[in-house]
C-alpha cells in the first residue's frame, strides 16, 4: 500500500499538470485572438485598395455615373 506522502505527491503533480494544460489553452486562445486582430487590420487596408481599384475601373468605363455604394 502506498503511503500518504506518495499519494499526496502524486495528486500535487496531477493538479500541476492540469493547471499547465489550462494555461496552455489560454495561451493558444490569446494567440488566436491576436492573429485575428492582425488579419482584420491587414485586410481592412486591402479592402480599401480593392474598392479604389474598382472605383477607378468603373469611372473609366462609365465616367461620372459610378456611385460608391
Amino acid at each position: 500500500m502506498k503511503s500518504l506522502t506518495e499519494m499526496g505527491t502524486r495528486l500535487f503533480v496531477l493538479a500541476a499538470t492540469r493547471r499547465q494544460k489550462g494555461a496552455t489553452i489560454i495561451e493558444y486562445v490569446l494567440l488566436a485572438a491576436l492573429i485575428g486582430v492582425l488579419l482584420l487590420a491587414t485586410f481592412g487596408g486591402v479592402k480599401d485598395a480593392i474598392k479604389g481599384a474598382f472605383d477607378t475601373v468603373c469611372t473609366a468605363i462609365n465616367g461620372a455615373a459610378c456611385t460608391g455604394g
